[in-house]
This record gives structure tokens, C-alpha cells and sequence, in this order.
């Protein structure tokens, strides 16, 4: 096994000098950006086998010090097996620690030339979000539950983080040790930007009325549909912000959701605390008129939202049911006038 980690490093190295001596001309680079698209507009679950160190990996807990390990993917494309050269390294907070997860979330980096005439064409930094537990089937539908987070706030806006469900085999070179678990790929906050003709703007302290209201307010909502409170846009706490061009207001982009009660993580309660019996829409507060378009924007939506949980099978019935009465409460206090000014108007901040 030694024997093959050091096969794996050095082609690794060869690969990487070979991927950086080459030019790729007009119409390669356009198709690689194109496939880089579609990669995200598949909803078919692409099945994975990644070899490497993990007993090393997995004990770099360190975010300062961590580093990216030599691997093997070997990707389903139809009937055949496509084996690439790729990075990984741990990511992550709360989910990095090993006392929250004992395996930890997960980055992967490529090269351009190690994927060209691969299912991941175009793909360089690729964020996987993972079980957390091995032996925790809990845990595998909580990841389950996050990745329909996702999948749902595409419905609200385009200015949104695309997900691909993935069927990940992860095999620990060092002692053969194989795992079979569910994970999924999140699109790159540089993919999304170029996508929707936006470029990324990092500027903390910004309140929320200094962003785009229709886009501030529906994500308030969204936020509060799906019982989250963990974001902050002043913080610059699990929002990204872009803007169309310097003098543009920016909008907000959510990710991280795993400590909503949609997705319901059994360390959400002890991690979240007070905050959790605390009022949840965390919106600024906006006239009624506004308020109500952007309400009128989830009612036209409520069949979609509804159909992407219901028709999710990898994830569990009785879980299915459980979502769908979450989004239910939502929508009660959003078809209540009294109700819905009391939630996001009454008690929003100033």
C-alpha cells in the first residue's frame, strides 16, 4: 500500500508539470467553460471512487495548517471508469472538528488538463459536503436534508449556489479500507459569479439595507421557511456577496445550512444554543407592499418547493414528510396577513 501512495505522488507531480506546460486554444477553453455548466445542470447522481491517504487526511483538523494530499478519482462516465488526478485537502469549521465529525468535509482542486474530455471538464476548486459520521445513517440523511436546501433556494432565485448529488466510494490507500457514502458537490462562488454575469465582493459590515431589497428580504424569508438562523450579512457569516459592477449594490448568496432546523443536525442544538428559542427571521424591517411582493414570489413557487422534497428519494419518507411540514408552517404564516406582519415586520430589526 506504501508502495502505492508513492505512486500515486508522483504521477501526481508529472501530471501536474505536464498540465502547466500546456496551452489550450479559443474554442477549447469555450467548451470546457460550457461543460463546467453543465456539470451543475444534471440532476443524475454521478458515482465516484477516491483513492487516497484519508488516515493521514482525516487527522488534519488544523484549517491554518492544513494541505492538499495526492489523489485518485476514478468517475462513472456510462459504462466506462475515468480515472483523474486531483487534490483534496479538509475543510470547514464546526463540521471540520473531530469531535463534531469524525470525517470532516472536504475540498478538491484540479487541473485543467488532468480533467479536459472528463465529466469534470472545467472544474478547478470543488467543495464536497460529507456524512460527518461514518457509522450514522442519521447523518447521512441530515446531508441529504442540506443538499435539498440547496436544490429549494434554486427555485427562489438564479443568484444561487447549484449542488450534484454524488455517490462516493472513499478508498483509504494506506489499508485498503473502502466507504460508501452520499456527498455532494457545491458549485465554486467563482462558477456562480461568472454564470450570472456578477463578480464576487468581499466587504464586511455592509447592513442590509445597503444591499438589493427584493434579494435581501426574499432570502430573510428563505432563511426563516427553513428555521435558520446561523448567517449574518454584516459578518459575512455563510452569505457571499456580488455585485453587477463597482457602483452596484451587492446581493447575498446563502450556503452552509446545517444548522437550520430543516436539516435538523443532531450537534445543531448544542452548537446554536439560546439562538435557537429566539426569534428566527433575522430580515430587516420593510414596508407591508414590499414585504407582500416578495411573499407573492414563494406562493408562486410553493408547487416547485413542494415537488423538489417530494420527489428527492434518496432521502428517507418519513424525512420527506417531516420537510414538507416545515415549508407547510412557512406558508400558513405567509397566507395569514396578521401572522406574517407580526413575523417579519413586528418583530424584525430596524
Amino acid at each position: 500500500m506504501m508502495r502505492l501512495s508513492f505512486f500515486l505522488l508522483g504521477l501526481f507531480i508529472a501530471n501536474s508539470i505536464l498540465a502547466n506546460s500546456l496551452e489550450l486554444d479559443a474554442a477549447t477553453k469555450q467548451r470546457i467553460k460550457q461543460s463546467a455548466i453543465s456539470f451543475f445542470e444534471q440532476e443524475d447522481i454521478i458515482e465516484i471512487t477516491v483513492e487516497a491517504d484519508f488516515s493521514s487526511l482525516k487527522e488534519d483538523r488544523d484549517r491554518t495548517k492544513n494541505d492538499y494530499h495526492p489523489a485518485k478519482v476514478i468517475v462513472k462516465d456510462g459504462s466506462d471508469d475515468i480515472a483523474v488526478l486531483a487534490s483534496i485537502k479538509t475543510r470547514g469549521n464546526f463540521r471540520l472538528k473531530s469531535e463534531n465529525c469524525d470525517f470532516p468535509p472536504l475540498r478538491f482542486k484540479f487541473k485543467t488538463r488532468n480533467v479536459i474530455n472528463t465529466p469534470f471538464e472545467g472544474q478547478k476548486k470543488l467543495k464536497l459536503v460529507t456524512h460527518c459520521r461514518d457509522t450514522s445513517e442519521t447523518m447521512q440523511q441530515t446531508m441529504l436534508r442540506e443538499y435539498l436546501v440547496y436544490k429549494m433556494y434554486n427555485e427562489v432565485s438564479d443568484k444561487s449556489l447549484r449542488v450534484r448529488l454524488v455517490k462516493a466510494n472513499y478508498v483509504d490507500v494506506t489499508c485498503g479500507d473502502v466507504l460508501t457514502k452520499y456527498a455532494f458537490f457545491v458549485e465554486s462562488v467563482e462558477q456562480m459569479a461568472e454564470r450570472v454575469g456578477l463578480e464576487e465582493v468581499e466587504m464586511a459590515n455592509l447592513k442590509q439595507s445597503q444591499l438589493v431589497e427584493e434579494n435581501i428580504v426574499s432570502l430573510a424569508l428563505f432563511n426563516y421557511m427553513i428555521g435558520n438562523t446561523d448567517w449574518s450579512v454584516p459578518k459575512l457569516h455563510n452569505v457571499a456577496l456580488f455585485r453587477s459592477d463597482r457602483h452596484a449594490p451587492p446581493v447575498a448568496v446563502p450556503y452552509d445550512f446545517d444548522m437550520s432546523e430543516f436539516v435538523d443536525a443532531c450537534y445543531m442544538h448544542v452548537y446554536m444554543g439560546r439562538e435557537l428559542l429566539e426569534n428566527r427571521y433575522k430580515g430587516k424591517k420593510v414596508p407591508m407592499e414590499t414585504l407582500s411582493s416578495a411573499m407573492a414570489h414563494y406562493q408562486d413557487i410553493k408547487e416547485e418547493l413542494v415537488n423538489t422534497i417530494l420527489s428527492f428519494e434518496p432521502l428517507d419518507l418519513n424525512a420527506r414528510q417531516e420537510c414538507i411540514k416545515i415549508v407547510d408552517s412557512f406558508y400558513q404564516v405567509v397566507n395569514d396577513r396578521q401572522a406574517s406582519r407580526k413575523a417579519f415586520i413586528a418583530e424584525a430589526t430596524k
